[in-house]
């Protein structure tokens, strides 16, 4: 996206010249004509890292189906699914070249949706409570919130809540129980609890710098 913007800055710098260099017009059809080329062969690109993403979204009513069904295993294999298109997407986009942060708000929209989708029919199954999903709803907002004022945030956890959620799916899904529920609960509640206050430090404190010798 960014080589196209450039790419549009030089056609316009181009026309510019064109016109005070006595309207070369074969020279502006020539950056014209890379610039349509460009633009062609980026566009596909740019769809392939959030068709990956997207692959996920159907996740949700399929997981619900087997659940119903008792099908475990095949809950299971869908968070396999999930987890390894999680990696692709982001894989891809690096790979192509294509890697923005819109894109990356994109993906996690995704997973924001997914784990909202499976908590909130755990909790229809008295599995949670529903502050905990009220929690993953906050969890979510800060993120994008947080990540609005500042791109580098001193979190040593944020990244790791996406994969706390799948693994308490599995552990819902494997080792059904009070103790289970529970432990998952609790335990998110502190991954997030410590994510909020770093990335809130990260914020309002800036360390000191040195004076000039």
């Amino acid at each position: 996206m960014n080589r196209t913007v450039e790419d549009a800055n030089g056609i316009i710098k181009d026309a510019f010249t064109a016109y005070r260099g006595h309207n070369n017009v074969e020279l502006l059809n020539q950056k014209a004509a890379q610039y349509i080329h460009r633009s062609s062969n980026m566009k596909p690109k740019q769809f392939v890292p959030a068709a990956i993403s997207s692959l996920r979204i159907a996740v949700l009513p399929l997981f619900i189906f087997f659940y119903s069904a008792r099908n475990v295993w095949m809950c299971l294999g869908l968070m396999v699914f999930c987890v390894v298109t999680d990696y692709l997407d982001g894989y891809t986009a690096r790979k192509l070249a294509v890697a923005t942060k819109r894109g990356a708000y994109f993906d996690a929209s995704v997973d924001f949706f997914l784990m909202l989708g499976i908590y909130s029919f755990f909790t229809l199954q008295s599995f949670y409570p529903v502050w905990l999903v009220v929690v993953i709803a906050v969890a979510f907002a800060q993120f994008i919130v947080t990540s609005l004022f500042s791109r580098k945030l001193y979190d040593p956890v944020g990244r790791y809540l996406g994969s706390a959620l799948y693994i308490g799916i599995a552990l819902t899904l494997l080792l059904p129980g009070e103790t289970t529920f529970l432990f998952v609960q609790y335990a998110f509640l502190v991954f997030f609890v410590v994510s909020l206050t770093s990335r809130i430090i990260s914020l309002v404190w800036k360390p000191a710098k040195n004076p000039p010798p």
